[in-house]
């Protein structure tokens, strides 16, 4: 079914965005124009500011659906493709999945503290003493590694130290590639956004990082609406309901 003038002028505001038309996007236009019309405001909210540049925006959005969390591959595609479009190389584009892979770290990012305090309730000796705590040469080395190379140290890392020195090695190893000054393209706020987004996403929501990489973000020149433009992005991963709704049903329909 062919769109009507209406639906095209709508289509066409969609797409001035610099956003990737889909099959998706015309069945939930011809099917609910109003609720298309309603959807745009949101969008446009999120794009039209134009704080961060446009193919910065489509690469947020794109760490948010590759992440491990969503993995919705539609989103992947469309927005791989608008940041491409504007302007972004394969390079941008393979770093912005590269600082997204690390996500899988929070299965110990958030088990580790809550193993120590669970210890801690059971009466069984300490992981780390604190500030009485002694390192050998090796646990000192990879702790100014770390804080050198991904600018920062929480303190729950201490007890990841104590109980497996071999995995925090591993891991800095991984979640460094993308800082590495040889190949490194994105400056540090903009891998902070990236960190943003990945970690505010609704399928997602890790409070402890995102404040670390809020704080993160501010320090290295941030501002709070460009911040803000991260949250409005990512929000925008709730239209997958009607994406994916509206394709099944026209499947199941048909």
């Amino acid at each position: 079914m062919p769109l009507t003038p209406e639906q095209e002028a709508l289509r066409t505001q969609f797409t001035d965005t610099g956003s990737t038309w889909t099959p998706a996007w015309e069945r939930v236009l011809q099917i609910d124009p109003s609720y298309f019309a309603a959807y745009l405001k949101l969008h446009h909210a999120a794009f039209n500011k134009r704080l961060l540049p446009p193919k910065l925006q489509h690469l947020l959005i794109l760490s948010a659906d590759a992440s491990c969390c969503t993995e919705y591959g539609p989103g992947i595609r469309a927005n791989m493709a608008a940041a491409l479009a504007a302007g972004a190389t394969q390079a941008e584009v393979l770093e912005t999945l590269e600082l997204t892979s690390v996500l899988g770290v929070h299965s110990v990012s958030c088990g580790v503290p809550l193993l120590h305090e669970v210890l801690a309730e059971e009466g069984k000796p300490a992981i780390f003493l604190g500030e009485s705590q002694i390192w050998d040469k090796r646990q000192s080395d990879l702790r100014d590694r770390f804080t050198a190379t991904r600018g920062y140290w929480d303190r729950h890392w201490n007890e990841v130290l104590c109980l497996d020195p071999d995995f925090l090695e591993g891991y800095l190893a991984f979640s460094g590639e993308p800082f590495d000054e040889r190949k490194s393209i994105f400056d540090r706020k903009t891998k902070e956004l990236v960190y943003i987004a990945i970690d505010s996403a609704t399928t997602h929501m890790f409070l402890p990082g995102l404040k670390l990489h809020i704080r993160n973000a501010v320090k290295f020149g941030a501002t709070p609406y460009e911040i803000m433009e991260v949250f409005e992005l990512v929000n925008l991963m709730g239209i997958h309901t009607m994406l994916e709704g509206v394709t099944a049903l026209k499947e199941i329909s048909n």
